[in-house]
């Protein structure tokens, strides 16, 4: 298991996740001493989200014109 000072960990978080296998752990260290351990999950996971806009339609009996929260996203972030 690879070992990390906090103090480096809060300053290049992102650069040591990347650095991580699937299901390796990284320990956390202050002042040699294991504080936290930080696993990278065996497969990643997407988000969903709920349906607003069909929830609002119900809600309103079909009353609502609007745009689902997925399409705003797609729309704020672009399709990665």
């Amino acid at each position: 298991m690879k070992t990390i000072p906090i103090m480096k960990a809060q300053h290049n978080l992102s650069k040591v996740l990347r650095s991580l296998a699937p299901g390796e752990r990284v320990a956390i260290t202050r002042n040699k001493k294991i504080v936290a351990e930080l696993v990278v999950p065996l497969e990643h996971k997407s988000l969903e989200f709920p349906d607003f806009a069909a929830r609002a339609q119900a809600t309103w009996d079909g009353g609502w014109r609007g745009t689902s929260s997925q399409d705003l996203l797609e729309e704020t972030r672009g399709h990665r």
